[in-house]
């Protein structure tokens, strides 16, 4: 994440590395009655290249392949860094921050659920807020799914047991239509989970 001021085609804007689709992108933030001018500015440098606008639900399919989490969609009041994988985030020598020590009483009870990646390939697809059942009983559920055209599959975010979280393991979601999917377990990016094409 950076940012510089500066100008594009005459507008004054604030330029950002960031983005929420996992390419390499940047975003333009301009005062609002500069940015019919800078939107059509852009288009128009862009063309040969092949930019062209997209819209939120592309938006929303690039950000779940990419294992992006989306707050308060794949989120919940209780959700810890540790059970989005996110447990390198948290300072391990500040004394004290908000939140440490529920934290700390929660790894010490060990993880009771983890968000991990699932893909769905047949008839079968459960919807968001379908249940992860652990010996029929629910540890989970979906927290986003949708259709990946990269990948060609259905792919979705899920909490499942804690102890069922490790890449590989079978978990099962009970459909809404009452039929129940087996799928492993697979890590938050299904597309580039390197990276490798932010760093172009």
């Amino acid at each position: 994440l950076d940012g510089r001021e500066g100008s594009v085609a005459g507008v004054p804007v604030r330029a950002m590395r960031i983005g929420f689709t996992g390419e390499l992108s940047y975003e333009l933030h301009c005062p609002s009655t500069y940015a019919k001018t800078l939107w059509d500015a852009v288009l128009e440098a862009g063309k040969a290249h092949g930019v062209r606008p997209y819209g939120l639900e592309a938006s929303r399919i690039l950000r779940l392949e990419k294992g992006h989490i989306l707050i308060g969609q794949d989120t919940d009041a209780l959700t810890s860094p540790d059970e989005l994988g996110f447990g390198w985030a948290v300072s391990k020598t500040k004394p004290f921050f908000v939140g440490k020590r529920a934290i700390e009483m929660r790894r010490n009870k060990g993880l009771p659920r983890k968000l991990v990646g699932l893909t769905f390939g047949g008839a079968d697809v459960p919807g968001e807020s379908c249940l992860v059942l652990k010996d029929d009983v629910p540890v989970g559920h979906v927290t986003s799914v949708l259709w990946s055209p990269t990948l060609n599959t259905h792919i979705a975010l899920a909490y499942v047991h804690g102890d069922d979280a490790a890449e590989g393991t079978p978990v099962t979601v009970k459909c809404r239509n009452g039929t129940r999917v087996t799928t492993p377990v697979r890590g938050h990016a299904f597309f580039d989970p390197d990276n490798k094409r932010q760093e172009l």
